[in-house]
């Protein structure tokens, strides 16, 4: 490979004018394309396999209009206006009418019609949508229209808020000034590594290339498929943190051999053969790991883990392309515009002194830094998988207001109710239909009825149709019920209405041989209260019911609870994630070092980093230490994939980080056979290197906790401190301190005998200024 690698650096030097016309092609039609056709990112819209997924498509055979995505509109008094004002009431309802009347509206519930549901007082009125299709079917022109029908309401002085699944569409991620002072930073890391304003602003250059690529495939595929709002985000993160770091390990061997005397063409294609073979193996890792994600079995993190990969892999391919045209335009200018009175090659002398203190005090060092990590990983212990839920978002996102606004004016269950979805089997005679008119029922707190999947209180389960033309998408209530339907959703009703926890239930809406109960939870969506709820009710409650009813099926659903079944699957799936990954790299590993030690020690090092990472993010978002400073009003469990995701993406880093030291100290232990001066060579060679790569990644990656999303916080404070953590205790102490304690059964493998020590091993080691361009290769 390393032929193969410095063939096409000479190549790109030689035919650099066409290199840089191809990629300002490619990032046009990229940007054209993701422009043009970029689709909307979205949640996924099915759980296959899943409690949630068997209600939905139960319910779907006689409420096909309550089974698609959810949003949740709330009409709210300022001190302008009040929806208890009839004048402003009117409003009100003709805003809702219009939403009724849009075309990707299947159903829309309406307070001021007897049995169409939703929720009003004084001062709110709250209704729930339900959207035709799935949510990668909705487009930024019907989400403008959705806006545009609440405009009267808006025209009376009222404030309208979005929840649901229309509030996270309209609210796509994007990027800020936060990111832009990331890469300022990144770039004064790089200043400080080269000491050149233009050496530096390579490494910048290239990655903001490749992440433009990575950017607008990510957006023009969320056209086609559904792309989670997460993926962009995670990929902008890796894939900036990784190509700036790649391109930083090539510009450092391509300096190293000017400075040796090689000319441009020479220089590039040795500074290939070498640190691009690294970058190449290194970036490998980082995709694998990713792609282990698809193991989780939800495909949407398998998406975010394959836009992460995509990135990533742009970044390999511009820093093995574009780059060595740059380096190769750029020629010995490359030092040009220095910094003044800085010189970051005399560092080498002072890293390797701390190399031979560690050694002399191998033993206390790994005592220590071990403990510090193992109190670190404490707060994993009480890691507890939460949802993602409005109740949780930004107190600036429209989301979070209206949640706010249901939880004052109704209550925090009212925002996000169960579905109860039973169906008997076969057919029987129907039950003998009701009065003619429909009846007014009361709910808790005044709230009128409702007849979809949303409210709070149902018709009774024998109504007949109005004299009036029921809404678009109101069941057809004429369909009568089957008198065992009737029987097992008032048994239903009368159970989980006793179950501690629960607020509400309301009367079951049944069509044919279909039942439908709401269930209101008294506490918010994202409190263990509510998941508690969820299990008891399918793992005893309805169990208990069903028993009396055989051949009938009954499946909890809604919202709330197939965010629960999400973080139930990922719960399930983590440890083969875990075990595939780790298994795979430590293949890698035995077959890179043709050693079984040294995979075995690299592979526990990154599981403690890990264990710390996940330490700090649980103890900042679940038990709320300091958690004011990441702009979070309130403590909140760990999103279920993002322990997940943290896995595969800080296992896949921090192997960059051992691979780059461990190279370098087997290279020196075959040529002196000396286990412990080679540790020490090895961390004078690599130190400024690696921690100046891993600077960059804090930077590029806490740049990112701004983002309102409370997933994209988690996932970059964890990745800056597990890269912090990695290549300061991990690679700086307790691998230097655990490699001399192991001295040459590091590098035992069976049949192989020891190095013979070499003229170095006596005496004739390498000086500080040999080592100071020093990349390993």
């Amino acid at each position: 490979m390393a032929r193969t690698l410095e063939r096409l650096g000479r190549l790109c030097v030689r035919r650099r004018r066409a290199v840089f016309e191809l990629w300002v092609l490619v990032m046009l039609g990229a940007g054209i394309l993701g422009f043009v056709q970029g689709g909307m990112f979205v949640q996924q819209s099915s759980l296959p396999g899943t409690e949630t997924q068997r209600a939905v498509d139960t319910l779907r055979q006689d409420f096909p209009a309550m089974t698609g995505p959810t949003a949740t509109v709330v009409f709210h008094a300022t001190a302008e206006a009040s929806p208890g004002d009839w004048r402003v009431a009117l409003t009100v309802g003709k805003a809702i009418e219009r939403l009724t009347a849009l075309d990707r509206v299947a159903f829309a519930e309406n307070p001021y019609i007897q049995g169409m549901g939703g929720m009003k007082s004084h001062d709110a009125v709250v209704i729930r949508v339900n959207l035709k299709g799935t949510m990668g079917d909705v487009s930024a022109a019907d989400l403008e229209r959705f806006d545009e029908a609440v405009e009267p309401a808006r025209m009376a002085g009222l404030d309208v808020e979005f929840g649901g699944i229309v509030a996270m569409i309209l609210n796509q991620p994007k990027g800020g000034p936060q990111e832009g002072v990331g890469i300022m930073l990144a770039m004064l890391v790089l200043l400080l590594a080269f000491g050149s304003f233009l050496a530096a602003g390579i490494p910048i250059l290239v990655s903001l290339c490749g992440m433009a690529v990575a950017y607008s495939l990510i957006h023009f595929a969320a056209s086609a498929v559904e792309v989670h709002p997460t993926a962009p985000m995670v990929a902008a993160m890796l894939g900036i943190g990784a190509g700036i770091d790649y391109a930083l390990f090539i510009v450092t061997r391509y300096r190293q051999q000017l400075a040796d005397g090689d000319d441009v063409e020479t220089a590039v294609g040795r500074a290939m053969a070498h640190s691009g073979h690294a970058v190449v193996f290194a970036g490998g890792t980082v995709v694998f790991a990713i792609c282990g994600l698809f193991l989780s079995g939800i495909s949407f993190i398998g998406r975010i883990g394959l836009a992460s990969a995509l990135a990533v892999g742009l970044m390999v391919l511009a820093a093995l392309t574009l780059l060595p045209a740059i380096l190769g335009a750029l020629g010995t200018r490359i030092d040009r515009y220095k910094l003044p009175r800085v010189r970051p090659d005399r560092s080498s002398t002072r890293w390797m002194s701390w190399g031979r203190h560690v050694d002399r005090n191998a033993w206390p060092y790994a005592i220590v830094a071990t403990l510090v990590l193992l109190a670190l990983s404490i707060p994993t212990l009480s890691l507890r998988f939460g949802v993602m839920a409005d109740s949780i978002s930004s107190p600036k996102m429209d989301s979070r207001q209206a949640y706010d606004i249901v939880a004052k004016e109704f209550g925090a269950g009212h925002y996000s109710p169960f579905v109860i979805v039973a169906k008997v089997p076969g057919k029987e005679a129907p039950a003998k239909p009701a009065k003619r008119e429909v009846p007014t029922l009361k709910g808790p707190d005044g709230l009128t009825g409702l007849t979809g999947p949303q409210g709070t209180v149902a018709p009774s389960p024998t109504a007949r149709k109005p004299s009036i033309p029921l809404p678009k998408g109101a069941p057809d209530l004429t369909k009568k019920p089957d008198k065992r339907a009737v029987v097992l959703g008032q048994a239903l009703k009368q159970r989980v209405s006793e179950v501690p926890g629960v607020a509400f239930t309301a009367e079951p809406v049944i069509i044919g041989t279909t039942a439908m109960i709401q269930v209101i939870p008294a506490t918010a969506p994202h409190v263990e209260e509510t998941t508690d709820l969820v299990h008891r009710l399918r793992g005893t409650e309805i169990p208990g019911v069903l028993a009396g009813h055989p051949g009938a099926t009954v499946h909890l659903g809604g919202e709330n609870p197939a965010i629960i079944d999400l973080a139930d699957t990922v719960g399930d799936r983590m440890l083969t994630v875990v075990v595939a990954v780790v298994g795979v790299a430590l293949a890698l590993l035995v077959i890179a070092f043709r050693s079984i030690i040294v995979p075995i020690k690299a592979a526990l090092m990154n599981l403690l980093s890990i264990g710390a990472s996940f330490g700090v993010v649980t103890a900042v978002f679940q038990w709320g230490w300091g958690i004011q400073l990441f702009g979070v009003d309130q403590a909140i469990p760990i999103m279920s994939f993002v322990p997940l995701f943290m896995f595969a993406l800080i296992f896949g880093l921090s192997m960059d980080y051992e691979v780059f030291l461990l190279s370098r100290i087997k290279e020196e232990y075959e040529r002196s056979g000396d286990p412990h001066e080679s540790v020490v060579i090895g961390i004078g060679a690599t130190a400024r290197l690696i921690t100046s790569a891993a600077l960059i990644m804090i930077f590029v990656f806490a740049s990112f906790v701004p983002q309102p999303d409370p997933t994209v916080k988690m996932m970059a404070l964890g990745l800056a401190v597990a890269v912090a953590v990695d290549a300061t205790i991990v690679r700086l102490v307790l691998v230097p301190a655990l490699m001399s304690l192991l001295g040459h059964a590091n590098w035992w493998w069976p049949g192989r005998s020891r190095p013979a020590p070499s003229a170095a091993a006596e005496g004739h080691e390498p000086t500080a200024e040999q080592l100071e361009l020093e990349l390993i290769g």
